[in-house]
């Protein structure tokens, strides 16, 4: 039923699409032609379902048939990736921070660890400054502290 209802949707389309073409097409040979190709198109778009229908194959795949390997890897190999892709998504979040702020990190450190629930959580966050940014510590630790949910340390080098 499904094939015969998407027959007629694509012959009803397909006929409205080539009466407009028609009555846009110039006079004469072209015409001819346009009205050649239409009738073509039409043909074809109304036989494609009705040969559909005939033609229900179907393949199934069998994973059998093919050598696969399957390449296993510790899990907490990935653990660490994941833990390490964070903390460096972490950082990057905390340097834009400081730098809308118009602070500047000489270096931003952030340790994540994994719960026995297999949640994460920021462990620690230790922002290295130069002594210029020394006044803005507070500042600092309240921007990371409210955005990140853990409070800072802040650092300041002696150089």
């Amino acid at each position: 039923m499904n094939t015969l209802r998407s027959c007629a949707v694509i012959a009803c389309v397909c006929c409205i699409a080539c009466s407009i073409i028609s009555v846009i097409a110039p006079t004469g040979r072209m015409k001819k032609t346009v009205n050649l190709i239409m009738g073509m198109f039409l043909l074809c778009s109304m036989a494609v379902p009705v040969v559909g229908l005939f033609s229900a194959s179907t393949y199934e795949f069998k994973v059998d048939d093919y050598n696969i390997e399957y390449k296993s890897e510790d899990s907490s190999d990935y653990e660490k990736l994941v833990l390490n892709q964070t903390a460096d998504n972490l950082v990057v979040a905390a340097n834009d921070l400081l730098i809308a702020n118009e602070i500047e990190a000489d270096n931003i450190k952030v340790s994540i660890k994994k719960a026995d629930n297999n949640s994460i959580y920021i462990s620690s966050i230790y922002i290295y400054i130069s002594k210029e940014y020394e006044s803005k510590t507070e500042e600092i630790k309240s921007i990371i502290g409210s955005n990140m949910a853990k409070e800072p340390v802040v650092i300041v080098s002696e150089e």
